[in-house]
């Protein structure tokens, strides 16, 4: 297990600030996940030059900017979506990057659309994954909150399910998305735990996703550890705080190493 710090704690253009502390700390288990935003060429430009300052662990977090995993084959949006993800696996495999995660949709939709976008969905991710395997990258798939407008496009049920009829894929597991969407996390590790290869922890109040710190919300850490321990004990952990969460540095600590008390 390595423990990692998402950059989203702070605006994107202080990612650097966010990476130069994590990789102050020198510890081989200690890691950050840097958001590869494509959309931005400045930002673009200032990720690439943060990661040959780094020598910490990486993970990414795909672009969720701009991109949209339903994008019909030969649209824009679907070139771009597609140009993007090939960028950032190069530079991911380029820095070791462990996973990138990857986000099927930022939409919702209209029940009679759902099983046409599913289908276009998947298309898509079978080809990103295409490309992550020939990069020697892993991409993991989150659970995603309820959309705020239409139906998801995975809710808990078809989720699972997603999983069962693709058995090669691997998932990143949201705990705050669990607790808005009412997840019976017990079960699907039951069933998938084998494939569920990180978590990020954050915490809200149940209706909206706030990304408060793992103390601040509705969901049950403590319950949720004989879980991690039982079916994921090797599962790498980011704390995906919110902007809006401000921590100074050694509370941020206090963070890491209740996690790695606690978890490991």
């Amino acid at each position: 297990m390595n423990i990692f710090l998402s950059s989203q704690i702070r605006d994107i253009f202080q990612v650097e600030s966010v990476a130069r502390w994590v990789n102050s700390l020198n510890e081989p288990d200690i890691g950050v996940e840097l958001l590869a935003f494509t959309h931005d060429y400045s930002y673009w430009k200032l990720l690439c030059g943060v990661l040959e300052k780094l020598t910490c662990p990486v993970t990414f977090h795909g672009p969720y900017i701009g991109i949209e995993g339903t994008s019909v084959a030969g649209t824009d949006a679907w070139r771009f979506l597609m140009d993007s993800y090939k960028r950032v696996f190069l530079l991911a495999k380029d820095y070791g990057a462990r996973h990138v995660v990857y986000h099927a949709t930022q939409l919702g939709f209209p029940l009679d659309k759902l099983e046409k976008m599913r289908t276009v969905a998947e298309q898509n991710m079978s080809e990103i994954l295409n490309m992550a395997e020939e990069a020697g990258v892993r991409v993991l798939i989150e659970n995603l909150p309820r959309p705020y407008g239409g139906n998801p496009l995975y809710g808990n049920e078809a989720y699972a399910d997603f999983f069962t009829r693709h058995p090669g894929v691997n998932s990143l597991i949201d705990l705050g998305h669990v607790n808005l969407n009412g997840t019976d996390i017990s079960s699907f590790l039951q069933q998938h735990g084998e494939r569920v290869k990180a978590y990020h922890f954050h915490n809200n109040d149940g209706v909206s996703d706030l990304h408060r710190d793992i103390h601040s919300g509705t969901f049950p850490y403590a319950d949720f550890m004989p879980l991690y321990k039982q079916y994921t004990p090797q599962a790498d952990i980011v704390l995906e705080y919110s902007t809006r969460v401000r921590f100074d540095d050694k509370l941020l600590r206090n963070h890491i190493e209740y996690v790695r008390e606690h978890f490991a």
